[in-house]
């Protein structure tokens, strides 16, 4: 029987985005006489990468995931739709290379389900009543016996879908201010990407992930156990569609206020422009336009929170390793497991015993929770000290307290971890490279010319 010994994971280097593979290796080839399997997380950009780095076009990359695979995709997974995880999926060569992988399971948010999201009165595919622990134990149906997927999280996924029509017409707007022109661009439904992954989803390949759901990785990849933690649906934790009352984030209440304002005026109907002379009518139109551009404003930034917050968080353990990738999760998305720590020993002890922590949103305040750091700072001395990789690009998102990556953030995770991040001139190549023994840490770097 083939027995994991080595856990390879590359960082490649696409800008402001995420694209991640990692693989594993055994000590004996397994049925198809294959030795190793791959399971590539995210696929995006959104900005390309600063002046000196390497280039990082989608192509490119698509390619070197072609080389590093041997040809053969075992598992994809798309953390949420934004444009800094898919957009790859788009661009013509590398969705031709995708297809040529041919991934055997496809995981993408519950939210994604295209049979879900078709109607808006309830679950829309069968069997979407399965709930289990972070434990891997079967858990109690939720809200009265209705299970994880009810008409409210229907509601809420379509609701998604329709902020996300809503911002396409956005750059109809006159006069739109630079800054949210640019984040509605990254707010757009990549439809061409989207088509892709249902085409790649087919033929019983494609899961929608929710808390607690089996994601089937170990059917595919022997020995790589997999523990989803997020995202709930509005069922599991209600808070996920709700803004937080003590907390600066935007929620799912104020996408609803902001859809019906910031939606008026928009489209084949919306008025001509007007050039008006100077004067007191001049000065209201542009008031007017003020607010238009704060609502619009408002309902990109709610729509860029309540995607990140549909973010697959994944925990992977093979043998003595575990890997978190969180995708862009939010705090209202993370809540549900921050919830469960005070009372279940063994997920504190799996989440505190981490040896790879793919830094969530790029570096952005709001995606590590304090409390899961705090958990890293009081680990075992004898633990091996645990790697963090981050995907980012400065300059691209935010100024000063808001700035991405946050250099508080930073500096935090450089007390716990060695942080290698795409946007740091040491690791200035098409891609960051690490690997561990299967049965213990840490991750060491791997020399670019090795």
């Amino acid at each position: 029987m083939s027995t994991p010994i080595r856990v390879r994971v590359r960082m490649y280097q696409v800008g402001f985005g995420d694209c991640f593979l990692v693989s594993v290796e055994y000590d004996a080839p397994l049925a198809d006489g294959r030795a190793e399997r791959h399971l590539l997380i995210d696929f995006g950009t959104s900005h390309s990468p600063r002046e000196g780095m390497a280039r990082g076009r989608m192509a490119d990359v698509a390619a070197l995931i072609e080389t590093h695979t041997g040809g053969q995709l075992d598992v994809l997974v798309v953390t949420h739709r934004h444009r800094d995880h898919l957009r790859g999926f788009e661009v013509a060569a590398g969705g031709a290379i995708m297809k040529k992988l041919a991934p055997k399971l496809v995981l993408r948010s519950w939210t994604e389900d295209p049979e879900l999201s078709a109607t808006a009165d309830g679950p829309g595919r069968p069997g979407l009543t399965e709930v289990r622990g972070a434990d891997g134990v079967d858990g109690a149906p939720q809200d009265g016996g209705t299970g994880p997927i009810s008409a409210a999280s229907v509601r809420y996924a379509a609701l998604i879908a329709q902020a996300q029509e809503h911002v396409a017409r956005l750059s109809e707007l006159v006069g739109l201010d630079d800054d949210i022109r640019a984040a509605v661009e990254d707010q757009l439904k990549n439809a061409d990407a989207v088509a892709l992954l249902d085409e790649l989803s087919r033929d019983g390949r494609g899961r929608y992930l929710y808390a607690g759901m089996d994601a089937g990785i170990a059917d595919v990849i022997p020995g790589l156990e997999a523990t989803v933690l997020g995202p709930p649906t509005v069922d599991q934790d209600a808070r996920v569609a709700k803004q937080r009352e003590n907390d600066a984030e935007y929620w799912l209440t104020a996408l609803d206020a902001s859809l019906r304002v910031a939606g008026s005026g928009v489209g084949a109907d919306a008025p001509a422009p007007v050039t008006l002379p100077p004067g007191p009518v001049r000065w209201l139109v542009d008031r007017l336009a003020d607010q238009r551009s704060h609502s619009a404003a408002r309902l990109v930034r709610d729509l860029d929170d309540a995607l990140n917050n549909t973010s697959i968080i994944l925990l992977l353990e093979v043998g003595g390793l575990s890997l978190l990738f969180p995708g862009d999760a939010q705090i209202e998305n993370w809540q549900h497991t921050l919830d469960q720590l005070p009372r279940d020993a063994k997920l504190r002890a799996r989440l505190a015993e981490v040896d790879l922590y793919k830094v969530g949103h790029h570096g952005s305040r709001n995606a590590t929770p304090r409390s899961l750091h705090a958990l890293w700072k009081a680990r075992s001395a004898d633990r091996p000290r645990m790697t963090a990789l981050l995907s980012t690009r400065q300059d691209v998102h935010g100024e000063r307290e808001t700035a991405v990556p946050q250099e508080q953030l930073l500096t935090a995770l450089r007390g716990v971890a060695q942080v290698f991040s795409t946007d740091e001139p040491a690791t200035g190549g098409d891609f960051v490279e690490v690997v561990a023994d299967a049965g213990h840490g840490p991750f060491r770097l791997v020399p670019p010319s090795a």
